[in-house]
């Protein structure tokens, strides 16, 4: 006996199964035609409705985050920079009490955590260049690295920001994707029990919904309900 696909299933193979049925089941024409535009319709527009919705999401969001991940690599070159030049002005020291106390692991401390964090970290970073004490390092070169800090951070914090809400909207987009692809699945096994009352056989039922029978006896997943 065939099956529908589960609602467990892949969101893109249930996708493409409710949207063959509905093609399949429309080309057919007469009684069984009718039963998809009433059963499956809606389904297949509130998919593309919010695929459309979430394809736009994706786009804006990859340029979004296309700007933050420019605007990191600029600043962990200036954060390497900077280190850089404090620890040629100590002589480069293997061991510096002075260096650990601005950088405790390297620049790591502040380049390799989530980008949307370092904002955050290269204010603090700036606050320890500013109270640092090493006699090699007068105030003007202090004020200078952490003007330069400051004005990178400024630059960054701006494109974080602006990333923001544009990851929020791509969240709810694909919360929106997947309710809709749920919602069209329960119009789909509802669309066989259609089919069945039409007095359709299961072989002819399953030339119009694909059979996720199919790929369990091949040893695959992800069957539903018969």
């Amino acid at each position: 006996m065939g099956e529908v696909i589960a609602a467990t299933a892949s969101i893109d193979r249930i996708d493409g199964d409710v949207h063959t049925a509905y093609e399949i089941a429309v080309a057919r024409g007469g009684e069984v035609a009718e039963a998809a535009f009433f059963r499956l319709h809606p389904g297949v527009t509130a998919i593309d409705d919010a695929k459309a919705i979430h394809e736009a999401a994706k786009k804006a969001e990859s340029l979004a985050w296309a700007s933050v991940a420019g605007i990191d690599h600029d600043a962990d070159g200036l954060i390497g920079n900077v280190r850089d030049e404090m620890w040629n002005a100590l002589g480069r020291p293997k061991q510096s009490s002075h260096m650990d106390a601005v950088f405790p692991e390297g620049i790591g401390t502040y380049t390799a955590g989530d980008p949307l964090g370092q904002p955050l970290l290269m204010q603090v970073l700036r606050a320890r260049i500013i109270a640092a004490d090493a006699p090699q390092w007068p105030e003007a070169k202090r004020t200078a690295w952490a003007a330069a800090i400051e004005a990178k951070r400024e630059a960054y914090e701006a494109a974080v920001k602006s990333y923001r809400p544009i990851e929020a909207a791509l969240v709810v987009a694909e919360a929106g994707y997947r309710a809709a692809v749920r919602g069209a699945h329960a119009r789909l096994k509802n669309f066989k029990r259609d089919l069945k009352n039409l007095g359709l056989t299961e072989a002819q039922i399953h030339e119009i919904i694909p059979d996720a029978s199919a790929g369990k006896k091949r040893g695959g997943t992800g069957t539903g309900e018969k």
